[in-house]
């Protein structure tokens, strides 16, 4: 992107399209802007779920949704796009590329996920601003800054740390809403808009103090926050889009190159940031799409619309804020309405949406005897993407490739394994961990020194032979004995103590003989067991009847007396 358009040259550029009855289904968005969009394509909009090429959705998409898509058709989101759109996950996502790649993923703000992180977090205060953040919360909501973050620790938030040194247009405060296509997550294609949308704070602004923390209007750029502040300015007239609080992407790097700044420098850090950041999700995305993919002939049945934020520091480096999987369509001003009109537009264009798949798919159900549409091979694969690509060349209009590009050998490094080399990582890393299991193994393993066995009693001998041998002569082993504990110590019911004295085989009968077992040996015969407890004998209660009696009588028998 050496020369950037104006807002007025991408209006007025001439979009060459084809026409085709497209049908597209509106039902689930609310925005109006791309029913406008739509028309200007004279395209069809239609509530059928079968008939229509395309669903425009606000919200995720589900697996089952995505399953029910019919071969032919394509919807605004890809299965599990949340790892981008939510601030939870993404943070997970930056934070494990950063530990691999720490001088490549340093475009965005130290951030920590509460309460999972809050040991790291904790040893940070205060030493830095932390900007509060809840996990999938949009337009501003709940968001506040502070230095203490000991009651939040056990909740659920995301926490970053806070930039305070950006750069100022007019002493305030802002940040640049960048609109990205991801047209294909397998192969990678991602295309960038050449016009957006720069959001300004109302309140001048000055660096962070206890006194100004709770300042959202000075410290956040949120539109949703700054519109309903009193000095908020919109902007009325698109032919001045370098004025008010919301203005236009090209008018901000317009005023940076006349402030002397490499605006082409700064384009090209962004471009890196916005790739960088989808590679980092691209592995668990092409694992969703293509698990689910039902099509054969390569349609691309996914895309979707990406707001990045980006702030621009003192030093115009540019930082990554948050990622917006369904940016805002409303269109509060004219500025708006026209940006927006034409991004859906161009977008819907670059998708080259054919009736072709869809006829063969009705014929082949039509069918008396239904056929399975035949696989394509690698060849003809490899042509339609050739096919694609010029297509898309052709009909960028406000749009700009920046993945695959000339710098296609920088991201390799990030891209994730394919299917053969990571099952090759896996097989060589188990062989590394068995091996490592051996050696300790090795290490460890002694062998048992060879003891005697203890004796064994004879069929002839018995228990009182042994009297007046130790308990290691009879087993062999080494005996413990068990420590004696004071009374302070003793546990409940401890009452049994230990006697050290050698083992003695004298045993006195506890049964009377009518209830020892006749059948035992000489042996046993000789045994003498120790004489029972003796234990309190129990009451016994006898049952005195008692006689029934009145009151009557009782007072008969005074009378009587």
């Amino acid at each position: 992107m050496n020369v950037f358009m104006s807002l007025q040259q991408l209006d007025q550029l001439p979009r060459d399209f084809i026409k085709r009855k497209i049908m597209i289904n509106l039902e689930q968005t609310k925005y109006k802007v791309i029913d406008e969009a739509v028309q200007l394509l004279e395209w069809k909009i239609t509530p059928s779920e079968v008939e229509c090429h395309i669903f425009w959705k606000d919200t995720y998409v589900t697996d089952e949704e995505y399953r029910r898509l019919l071969p032919y058709q394509r919807i605004n989101h890809f299965p599990g796009s949340y790892m981008l759109g939510k601030k939870n996950e993404l943070c997970r996502n930056l934070n494990r590329m950063r530990k691999m790649f720490p001088d490549d993923y340093d475009f965005f703000p130290r951030t920590w996920q509460l309460p999972y992180q809050s040991e790291e977090v904790r040893q940070k205060q205060g030493k830095a601003i932390f900007i509060v953040k809840p996990e999938a919360n949009c337009q501003g909501r709940g968001i506040f800054l502070t230095k203490k973050l000991d009651p939040f620790l056990d909740k659920h938030y995301v926490v970053q740390e806070y930039l305070s040194n950006p750069y100022l247009i007019d002493g305030l405060k802002f940040d640049l809403r960048i609109y990205v296509l991801l047209k294909s997550i397998y192969p990678l294609k991602i295309f960038m808009y050449q016009e957006g949308l720069a959001r300004f704070s109302t309140k001048k602004y000055v660096k962070p103090q206890k006194k100004n923390l709770g300042s959202v209007t000075m410290h956040l750029t949120n539109y949703a926050i700054n519109k309903r502040s009193k000095d908020f300015v919109f902007n009325n007239d698109t032919n001045k889009d370098d004025v008010g609080h919301k203005r236009s992407l090209s008018s901000v790097l317009k005023y940076l190159q006349d402030q002397g700044h490499d605006i082409n420098q700064l384009l090209n850090q962004i471009k890196k940031v916005i790739v960088k950041t989808i590679q980092s999700v691209q592995g668990d995305l092409t694992h969703l799409y293509r698990s689910q993919q039902h099509n054969t002939d390569g349609i691309e049945q996914c895309f979707e619309l990406f707001g990045f934020d980006i702030l621009l520091d003192s030093s115009l480096k540019p930082w990554l804020l948050e990622v917006n999987h369904t940016p805002s369509f409303s269109t509060d001003t004219p500025l708006d309405k026209i940006i927006k009109r034409n991004l859906i537009r161009d977008t819907l264009i670059l998708l080259d949406v054919k009736n072709k798949p869809k006829k063969i798919y009705l014929d082949q159900k039509r069918a008396p005897v239904y056929q399975r549409p035949i696989k394509m091979s690698l060849e003809e694969k490899e042509k339609q993407q050739i096919k694609m690509s010029l297509y898309e060349d052709k009909h960028l209009n406000g749009y700009i490739k920046i993945y695959p590009d000339e710098i296609k050998d920088y991201y390799e490094q990030f891209m994730p394994p394919k299917p053969k080399e990571r099952d090759s990582m896996i097989n060589q890393q188990l062989e590394q961990f068995k091996n490592v299991e051996r050696a300790l193994k090795n290490q460890i393993e002694v062998k048992p020194s060879k003891s005697k066995n203890a004796k064994r009693l004879s069929t002839n001998q018995s228990f009182s032979d042994l009297d007046g041998q130790s308990l290691q002569q009879l087993t062999g082993r080494n005996t413990v004995i068990p420590q004696t504990r004071a009374v302070s110590q003793q546990r409940p019911f401890s009452s049994i103590t230990t006697i050290n004295r050698t083992i003695s085989a004298v045993r006195k009968p506890v049964l009377s003989n009518q209830y020892q077992n006749l059948n035992i040996s000489q042996n046993q015969k000789r045994l003498v067991y120790p004489s029972p407890v003796e234990f309190h004998p129990k009451p016994v209660y006898k049952m005195i009847p008692i006689k029934n009696f009145s009151f009557q009588k009782i007072e008969n028998n005074q009378k009587n007396e």
